[in-house]
C-alpha cells in the first residue's frame, strides 16, 4: 500500500435524516388571528400540509385564508412570496 492511502479506513453510509415532525394543531391555531376560523379539515390539511414546508410558509397560508382566499390559492401567492 502506497504511504497516504485511505483503503483501511471503514467507509461509513451516510446519515438518514428523520421525517421532519408535523405542527401541532394547537400551534397551527395559533397562528390565526381568530381563534375559531381554522376547521377541523383546514387544521387537519395544515398539518399534513407542514411535513413539507417551512413554519414562515404555513404562517402566510394562514393569514392568507383568514382574509378569504383559498387553500391552493393562498398556497400559490405564498410560494411566490417565500417559497418553501
Amino acid at each position: 500500500m502506497a504511504y497516504g492511502s485511505n483503503s483501511l479506513v471503514k467507509r461509513q453510509m451516510p446519515i438518514k435524516l428523520a421525517r421532519k415532525a408535523m405542527l401541532s394543531g394547537i400551534v397551527i391555531r395559533g397562528y390565526a388571528k381568530n381563534k375559531n376560523f381554522l376547521t377541523d379539515a383546514m387544521v387537519k390539511k395544515l398539518r399534513e400540509h407542514s411535513k413539507i414546508h417551512t413554519i414562515r410558509h404555513i404562517r402566510s397560508m394562514v393569514g392568507k385564508m383568514e382574509r378569504g382566499m383559498s387553500f391552493s390559492q393562498s398556497h400559490q401567492a405564498t410560494m411566490k412570496k417565500y417559497g418553501k
